[in-house]
C-alpha cells in the first residue's frame, strides 16, 4: 500500500471516528432530552393525581356520611397507595416500565375518584341545603277572589263597591284587599253556603283561601269549573316561639317521624290540607320501623284551636298544628317531621324510572287511572292517583291509607335497586327544595353511619287507624255538616300500644 493510501485511510478513520463520536452525542442528548420531557410530564400527572386524590377525600370528610373506622382505614390506605404511585411514577427505569404501569393505574383511579367526588359533592350540598336548623321554609297560604266563571269581573277594580262574603280570614290579607278596591267584607259562619251563594248569585265575589277552594269544590259539584280566581293575596303563617326553638336531637336512636302529603302542587311552602297521615316510629337499636297511619277525615280535636276538625284541615294551619295534634292523638312525642306535596311525588317517582306498586283490588281512580289487582308499573301522576283514591273502595279512607303504604314501600325497594346509581344526582335535584322538614344533617349522618358499621337488615311493621263513617260540624268549615270519621277507640289505644312497645324494647 503506497504512503498516499495509507494517509487516506488515516483521514478516512479519524472522520469516521468523529462522525460516530458526534452521533453517540448527539444520541445521548436526545435521550437526556426525552428523559427530562417524560420526567415532567410524570411531575406534572403526579401532582394532578395529588390534586384529584385531596379533593376527593376533602369531599369525603365534608359529606359525614361514613363510620370513623372507614375513615381511618380509607386514610391510611390511601396515603400507603398514593405514596406508592408517586414513587413510582417519579422511579428512574429503561423505557419507564414502572412509570408507564404506575401512570395507568393512576389514570384510572383518578377517573374513579372524580367519579364518585360528582357524588360525593351532590350528597354534600344536599344536605346542606335541606337539613338543619338554619334551614327556615317560611309558610304561606294564599287567599283568594272568586266570582263565578261567567261574570263581567276579572280584576279587583271590577268589584269595587260590591259585598264579598268570606269565613275565617287573616288580618293583613283583609287590610290588604281593603287597601287595594273599596268592599264589603261580609262574614259567615259557614263555608259551604259562602260557594252555594256564589252559584246563585246571591252574591258577587267570595274571598276564600287555597284551602278553603279545594273543600269547596270537594262539597260542591264541579265548583272550580263554574268559577276563576281574580285576584292572589298571600298570608306569611307566623311560628309560635316554641315553634321557633330548635329540636333537640335523640340521641338513644329511638325518635317518631311525622310524615305529612299535603293536597298541593307548586311550591311546598303553601300550606294545605294534609291528605296523607304517617308516623313513622323508628327504633335503630332493634332496627325496627312501624309506620302509623292515620285516615285524613279522622275527627280530632285541633291543639292550638281546641275545636273538632278533620285531621286534614289541620294542615291549613301549618305543620306545627298537625304535628301537635297528632301527639295529643297518639298521647307521643313527635321528634321531627317531613312533609312533601303532590308535586314532590309526581317529580319522584318519574326520575326513579316509575314504581311497581301493588294494588289489593282491580279499580278505575277517579283521574282515570285503571289498575289491576297486584302489581302495576306506574309513573308519577299515576302513582299520585293510587295513593288519593278513596271513592272506588267500600272502606274507603281505610283503603286509601294502605295504599299510601303501598306507595312508600314500592319507593322505598325502587330506591334500594342497583339502577338508582345512575339516576343518583338526578333524584337529589328533583327532591331540592321539594320537601319540608326539620331533621338535622347529624340525624341523617348518624343513620347511615350506623347502617354501614353493622348493616343491619330492618323489619318494616304497618298499622292503620280505623272509625266510623259520620257527619259533623268542624272548625274550618263552620255550621255546615261534612263527612268525618269517628276515630274508633279500641283502634287508637292499639295504635298507641304499638308504638310504645317498639320504642321501648
Amino acid at each position: 500500500m503506497s504512503r498516499k493510501n495509507s494517509n487516506d485511510y488515516g483521514e478516512q478513520y479519524e472522520i469516521n471516528q468523529y462522525s460516530y463520536s458526534k452521533n453517540k452525542r448527539k444520541s445521548t442528548g436526545n435521550k437526556r432530552k426525552n428523559s427530562k420531557g417524560m420526567d415532567l410530564i410524570f411531575k406534572i400527572l403526579t401532582g394532578v393525581y395529588l390534586i384529584i386524590t385531596i379533593s376527593f377525600y376533602i369531599s369525603i370528610l365534608k359529606m359525614n356520611l361514613l363510620p370513623n373506622a372507614y375513615i381511618i382505614a380509607f386514610t391510611i390506605a390511601e396515603i400507603i397507595f398514593t405514596f406508592a404511585m408517586v414513587i413510582g411514577l417519579g422511579k428512574k427505569r429503561k423505557k419507564h416500565r414502572i412509570n408507564i404501569i404506575c401512570l395507568v393505574i393512576v389514570v384510572i383511579i383518578s377517573a374513579l375518584y372524580i367519579f364518585a367526588n360528582k357524588y360525593a359533592n351532590a350528597t354534600s350540598d344536599f344536605f346542606d341545603n335541606n337539613f338543619g336548623s338554619d334551614i327556615k321554609i317560611e309558610e304561606t297560604e294564599d287567599y283568594y277572589i272568586v266570582t263565578k266563571k261567567d261574570s263581567s269581573y276579572n280584576e279587583l277594580e271590577d268589584i269595587k263597591g260590591k259585598e264579598i262574603h268570606f269565613y275565617q280570614i287573616e288580618d293583613d290579607v283583609r287590610l290588604e284587599i281593603s287597601s287595594k278596591v273599596a268592599i264589603r267584607l261580609k262574614a259567615q259562619d259557614n263555608l259551604v253556603e259562602i260557594g252555594e251563594s256564589l252559584l246563585k248569585d246571591k252574591v258577587d265575589a267570595v274571598l276564600v283561601s287555597s284551602a278553603q277552594y279545594g273543600m269547596l269544590e270537594d262539597e260542591i259539584s264541579k265548583f272550580k269549573e263554574n268559577t276563576k280566581i281574580i285576584y292572589t293575596a298571600t298570608h306569611k303563617i307566623k311560628k309560635t316561639e316554641e315553634e321557633e326553638k330548635p329540636t333537640e336531637e335523640s340521641n338513644d336512636g329511638i325518635f317518631n317521624v311525622y310524615i305529612s302529603g299535603i293536597d298541593t302542587t307548586g311550591r311546598i311552602s303553601n300550606v294545605s290540607r294534609s291528605d296523607a297521615n304517617i308516623v313513622a316510629t323508628v327504633n335503630t337499636n332493634t332496627h325496627e320501623v312501624l309506620l302509623t297511619s292515620i285516615p285524613r277525615d279522622y275527627y280530632v280535636t285541633l291543639h292550638s284551636k281546641k275545636a273538632k276538625d278533620k285531621l286534614t284541615h289541620s294542615g291549613i294551619y301549618g305543620i306545627n298544628e298537625t304535628v301537635t295534634t297528632v301527639e295529643d292523638l297518639l298521647d307521643i312525642d313527635i321528634d321531627y317531621y317531613v312533609r312533601v306535596n303532590f308535586t314532590t311525588v309526581i317529580k319522584l317517582v318519574d326520575t326513579l324510572g316509575g314504581i311497581d306498586i301493588n294494588s289489593d283490588y282491580s279499580f278505575t281512580s277517579q283521574d282515570g287511572y285503571y289498575f289491576s289487582k297486584g302489581i302495576n308499573h306506574v309513573n308519577g301522576a299515576k302513582a299520585l292517583s293510587f295513593s288519593r283514591e278513596r271513592d272506588s273502595f267500600a272502606s274507603g279512607d281505610n283503603q286509601r291509607v294502605k295504599n299510601q303504604q303501598h306507595v312508600i314501600e314500592a319507593i322505598i325497594k325502587k330506591a334500594l335497586s342497583g339502577s338508582i346509581l345512575t339516576k343518583y344526582t338526578n333524584i337529589l335535584k328533583t327532591l331540592e327544595n321539594s320537601f319540608q322538614t326539620n331533621i338535622d344533617q347529624n340525624v341523617i349522618s348518624d343513620l347511615v353511619k350506623h347502617q354501614l358499621e353493622s348493616m343491619p337488615s330492618w323489619t318494616i311493621e304497618t298499622n292503620s287507624l280505623v272509625g266510623k263513617d259520620a257527619s259533623r260540624t268542624t272548625y274550618s268549615a263552620g255550621s255546615q255538616y261534612l263527612y268525618v270519621m269517628l276515630p274508633d277507640e279500641t283502634s287508637v289505644e292499639n295504635a298507641k300500644d304499638q308504638i310504645s312497645k317498639v320504642m321501648n324494647k
